[in-house]
């Protein structure tokens, strides 16, 4: 297999947090999801714990061992990487 036959597309990924915090880095297209997320936590020094990773459209991205290109994810889009909203839990009930 020549170099020629596996070309990889090279795409700029943006990840925004809250306080309008974004993380902007080069990927090629056959990179998993989780290269961005891990560069992202180093780059803007915060945790994995408690976040959610979902596309421009509030869709939750939940394998992050999908690659770039399998994602769909495109030139220009920007992942969001928010801490996850804390749902009441339905089973105490009400006092």
């Amino acid at each position: 297999m020549n170099k020629d036959s596996v070309k990889e597309k090279k795409l700029t990924v943006k990840v925004l947090i809250e306080n309008d915090q974004v993380f902007a880095d080069e990927y090629n297209s056959n990179q998993k999801i989780q290269v961005i997320v891990n560069k992202t936590l180093a780059h803007l020094k915060i945790e994995a714990e408690g976040r959610e990773l979902r596309r421009e459209d509030g869709t939750p991205i939940l394998d992050l061992n999908q690659t770039i290109e399998e994602l769909g994810v495109t030139i220009g889009e920007v992942l969001r990487f928010f801490k996850k909203s804390v749902k009441p839990d339905r089973d105490k009930g009400f006092a």
